[in-house]
C-alpha cells in the first residue's frame, strides 16, 4: 500500500509538470516523450473535423488516454486526458492545489499561459471524466504611448 501511495504522489507531481510540456510542442517531441517515458497500450493518428492533426495514446483499453491536437503550424494547442469518474474528487483536489481556480470547473496557471477545463460528461453515459489543457490566446499588443479617451 505504501508503494501505491508513493506512486500516486509522484504521478500527481509528474502530471503537473507534464501539463506544461506538450502545449506548444510538435508531434515528434510528444511522440519521443511517450516512447521514452510512458507505457501505453495503443496509439492512434487521425485528423479532426477541421482538418488538423491529432494523436491519441491510450494506456488501457477503456481509460487513461492522452489526446493531443495540433494547429496548422504543427504545434500542440490543446490536449485532453481522461480519468475514471471515481477519481473525480482527487482530480479536483490536485487541480485546486496546482492551478488557480477561476470557475466551477476551470483553472488557469499562474502565468495565464493555459487554462484547464474539467468536463464531467464528455459523452452521454460515459464512465469517465476528461481534463482539457488549452493554450490561452495571446492578448493583442497595445501601444503604450496611446491614451484612451472616453
Amino acid at each position: 500500500m505504501k508503494g501505491f501511495t508513493l506512486f500516486v504522489f509522484f504521478l500527481a507531481f509528474s502530471a503537473a509538470a507534464f501539463a506544461q510540456f506538450p502545449l506548444g510542442a510538435n508531434k515528434d517531441n510528444i511522440s519521443q516523450f511517450f516512447d521514452q517515458n510512458v507505457q501505453y497500450a495503443s496509439f492512434q493518428d487521425f485528423r479532426t473535423k477541421e482538418g488538423n492533426e491529432a494523436v491519441c495514446y491510450t494506456k488501457t483499453s477503456v481509460l487513461g488516454d492522452y489526446t493531443f491536437y495540433f494547429d496548422h503550424e504543427g504545434a500542440c494547442c490543446t490536449y485532453t486526458e481522461t480519468y475514471d469518474k471515481r477519481q473525480l474528487n482527487d482530480i479536483i483536489w490536485r487541480m485546486d492545489r496546482r492551478f488557480c481556480r477561476v470557475a466551477d470547473r476551470e483553472w488557469r496557471d499562474e502565468d495565464n499561459t493555459f487554462r484547464v477545463t474539467l468536463n464531467l460528461r464528455p459523452r452521454k453515459g460515459a464512465n469517465f471524466v476528461s481534463i482539457t489543457y488549452t493554450l490561452t490566446e495571446p492578448h493583442p499588443v497595445i501601444n503604450s504611448g496611446t491614451l484612451a479617451i472616453n
